[in-house]
């Protein structure tokens, strides 16, 4: 009886023996087909997003790829286990073949998976969701510390941050100059005033000018400044609803100050049409400013969101909405009452700040990068950039763009 048992027990073990065989030959002989399908559904995702220009699915060739290479190093790991070890030491008598074998390789092909999936959402996150994958050339200058806001005129670049205010060349390699207005605190705006040889700086609590190269810093008006902007020889900021014109020379210099319907969120000055575009929470309005004193034009642009900033070419007039997108207007429509507005909406999540480069509209989208839009025929997203990688105030210079990165603490200098 003894002896049958016996017999029986070692009958059992080499069935389940065989079994085990069995399925890990067939597990080595699914490896080589699992990576021929990896590879064809690896390329069937890639010929999708070029022509789709979408995000791909979870099961990419990137996951199926890396279970492949996680069970192949797992089978590795079980001919060196059964190469390097004594067949009468091997623990619990898990034998190449009937344990570790399919053990390692299956152990092996489920980190594979797991960890396949988050390279695979870590690439998916960053590439576009809408529009092409856009690459510039670019070359960036350090600063003080994350930019809060830029200015750029001619050779100069003024960055503000939490740090102070410093000046910059606007080179091929952008390289710091000096440092202004040591002191100040809670800087928010920036403008150069070129025929002043000055600059202009906004804080929670005050307007203040300095001059470009040396001395001291000169308050010009109380109250938090939440909007600035700068002609040639002329400033105009905003303090809530009021907002305050400068104009003439330091020894003579001249103010006017006119009250808006609502608060005032950002201004530019429009060298096209030689007066001031002051955007609020619900409409964009022109306004002239001849002989030193604002008025009202009566042309404005209703907004459906709070403006951030706004910028023109020749033939636009456009604002950024903050996570409502950007609205644009053709110039010649600008204050009629059948204006067509454009949007573009999602893309970028949250538009930061906006400026034209000749036709095409660049917007800084924090951590989506830098969007290149397109406004005629359609209003659509060119592409996208993560090269600048916390894009949050943009400026056009002479053919290129100068973003302020927050993530590099620098400003990029971008050749699109």
């Amino acid at each position: 009886m003894t002896t049958f048992i016996g017999i029986s027990a070692v009958r059992a073990r080499a069935r389940s023996h065989d079994v085990a065989r069995r399925s890990s030959i067939v597990l080595l002989t699914a490896l080589p087909m699992l990576w021929a399908n990896a590879t064809a559904l690896h390329a069937q995702v890639v010929s999708s997003s070029v022509s789709t220009q979408t995000r791909t699915g979870p099961a990419s060739g990137t996951v199926l790829r890396s279970s492949f290479f996680g069970a192949l190093t797992g089978t590795a790991l079980a001919a060196g286990y059964y190469f390097l070890s004594e067949h009468g030491n091997r623990s619990g008598n898990c034998h190449p073949v009937n344990c570790a074998l399919p053990f390692l390789s299956f152990s092996g092909a489920f980190a594979g998976l797991t960890i396949g999936k988050e390279l695979d959402a870590q690439r998916r996150a960053f590439e576009p969701r809408v529009g092409d994958k856009l690459q510039f050339g670019f070359t960036e200058g350090a600063v003080l510390t994350s930019p809060t806001f830029i200015d750029v005129r001619d050779s100069l670049i003024a960055v503000v941050s939490d740090s102070g205010a410093q000046l910059m060349s606007a080179a091929t390699t952008p390289k710091a100059l000096r440092r202004r207005a040591a002191g100040l605190s809670s800087l928010r705006q920036v403008a150069i005033v070129p025929d002043r040889g000055s600059m202009v700086l906004g804080t929670a609590n005050a307007l203040w000018q300095a001059p470009l190269l040396s001395g001291p810093a000169k308050r010009l008006a109380g109250g938090a400044v939440d909007a600035l902007a700068s002609s040639r020889d002329a400033v105009l900021s905003a303090s809530g609803k009021r907002i305050r014109f400068q104009s003439g020379n330091d020894d003579n210099p001249r103010v006017d100050s006119l009250d808006m319907r609502d608060a005032v969120t950002a201004i530019a000055y429009d060298s096209i049409a030689n007066s001031w575009l002051v955007a609020t929470d619900s409409q964009v309005v022109r306004v002239s400013s001849v002989d030193g004193k604002l008025a009202l034009t009566g042309a404005a642009l209703a907004l459906p969101a709070s403006a951030r900033a706004v910028a023109f070419n020749d033939q636009w007039i456009a604002v950024a909405l903050g996570n409502e997108g950007v609205i644009a207007v053709r110039r010649s429509e600008f204050g009629h009452a059948d204006a067509t507005p454009v949007r573009v909406i999602n893309e970028p999540r949250f538009a930061y700040d906006l400026a034209f480069l000749g036709s095409a509209l660049y917007v800084a989208g924090g951590v989506d990068g830098l969007f290149q839009l397109s406004l005629s025929p359609t209003a659509r997203v060119v592409g996208s950039s993560r090269q600048v990688q916390f894009a949050t105030t943009i400026r056009a210079g002479v053919g290129v763009l100068w973003v302020g990165d927050r993530n590099r603490q620098s400003v990029v200098r971008i050749v699109p």
